[in-house]
């Protein structure tokens, strides 16, 4: 029976131990996460300000504003 009881000591350690690995993984990646996104949305902005830029350095945008 003492090992037995042993066995099921070891059980729960390592059941815990699985939990916050799993818990400290799950943290790891939420924080890339939201690195991810800060990441995109910037990206999105400077596209989006570059694209802006271009139209309004065209020619045709120039004669559209002259037009108005």
């Amino acid at each position: 029976m003492k090992d037995l009881n042993e066995i099921n000591t070891e059980i729960i350690v390592i059941k815990r131990d699985i939990n916050d690995i799993k818990l400290n993984h799950l943290t790891h990646i939420e924080k890339d996460l939201k690195t991810v996104k800060t990441e995109v949305f910037k990206f999105k902005y400077i596209a989006y300000g570059a694209i802006v830029v271009f139209v309004l350095a065209t020619d045709t945008f120039k004669e559209l504003l002259r037009l108005l």
